[in-house]
């Protein structure tokens, strides 16, 4: 007989103790290596991270150092707090804070203390700026400037200067244009014209812009000043049934319905761009406008006191004859393009709606 040595295997024989230990001891350490590998490659990481924030800073910071370096070569070292000395007519010295003089962003004023001037600007002998005006023009813009300045809600309002004497009064609307201070001095103020008081919230110059909960329609008049609006913009916001036009002030209040669903171009003695429906309302008439669509962010703008219509910089609609490739529309009540306000017939820009924010330029 020939005797063969064989071996029986077992595939799913049971290790024995030791063996489960080494092998648990294996996995144990091999887990231990990750681990160690992971963290150190994230603090690695954040390592990095760090030196790439630190670097951003100091670029920052350095930026920072020359901007300010840069602007003290350019306008010196100014400041809002600067106490400025002014020789007004050659009559009387007036001291005046810089951030008085500069308040109405934008004006000849402002940009002639910003500092940026000093040096240049006509001085006395004493080294006072000079202003070539009167004093009894000049002081009173000034005094407004200053009560604007500690204007609170809790206090009566401040009041534009309003001279009683007629030419006096011209003098002084005539300066205040030449320093570009109207806007500042004479506001254009939105006001609830029809709706729930408090319902509304409305800001002043610089930021006109109106916040509404309610249907409302507000009325668009310079405070204080016969200058005449003759184009506005309004930009959307999330707003609902958005009327935006005219009124003839007079014959409008005259005319008014009862119904307080009305807006603007729903009563007599007014027009306006109807951009829920995207079309014209004439006096309670409507006419659609085809593809026109209006939503938030658009940029109303009307001009010539209702004669013309853009949306978004296009024309899409107008009174005037020449106009062309635009959609025309009969003028039933507003005066000729280009025609002066009188007591009769002062046209007043108007909007109606309910929306979150409408800023008006």
């Amino acid at each position: 007989r020939v005797w063969y040595d064989s071996v029986v295997r077992f595939p799913n024989r049971p290790k024995c103790h030791s063996e489960q230990s080494t092998m648990k001891k294996g996995n144990d350490d091999d887990d231990s290596t990750s681990l160690d590998e992971t963290l150190a490659n994230l603090t690695l990481v954040l390592k990095k991270k760090q030196q790439v924030l630190e670097e951003r800073e100091q670029a920052v910071a350095k930026a920072t150092a020359t901007l300010n370096r840069d602007r003290s070569e350019v306008f010196g070292d100014k400041s809002d707090s600067d106490v400025l000395h002014l020789n007004v007519g050659g009559d009387m010295t007036m001291a005046v804070l810089r951030r008085t003089l500069t308040s109405v962003e934008g004006s000849m004023l402002a940009s002639r203390f910003s500092g940026r001037w000093d040096e240049s600007l006509e001085k006395d002998r004493n080294g006072n700026f000079f202003i070539d005006q009167p004093i009894e023009l000049f002081k009173p813009m000034i005094n407004y400037l200053r009560a604007k300045a500690c204007e609170t809600p809790l206090g009566p309002p401040v009041k534009s200067p309003h001279p009683k004497d007629y030419d006096q009064r011209q003098d002084f609307y005539r300066l205040v244009e030449y320093f570009g201070m109207t806007p500042g001095i004479y506001p254009t103020i939105i006001e609830l014209h029809r709706g729930e008081p408090g319902s509304a919230d409305i800001g002043c110059y610089p930021d006109r812009s109106v916040k509404s909960s309610e249907w409302s329609t507000f009325t668009v008049q310079t405070q204080g000043h016969a200058r005449e609006i003759t184009s506005f913009e309004v930009v959307l916001g999330n707003v609902e049934r958005m009327q935006i036009g005219w009124i003839n002030e007079s014959m409008y209040v005259e005319n008014l319905s009862n119904d307080h669903r009305n807006g603007v171009g729903e009563e007599e003695n007014s027009l306006a761009l109807d951009c829920c429906r995207g079309g014209l309302l004439n006096q309670g008439e409507f006419t659609n406008f085809e593809g026109l669509s209006i939503g938030a962010g658009s940029v109303i703008r009307c001009e010539q006191k209702g004669h013309r219509w853009l949306v978004n910089g296009e024309l899409v609609a107008s009174s005037i004859a020449s106009d062309d490739n635009t959609r025309h529309f009969e003028n039933d009540f507003l005066p000729p393009a280009g025609h002066v306000n009188n007591s009769s017939d002062k046209i007043i820009p108007c909007f109606s709606g309910k929306g979150v924010s409408i800023s008006f330029c």
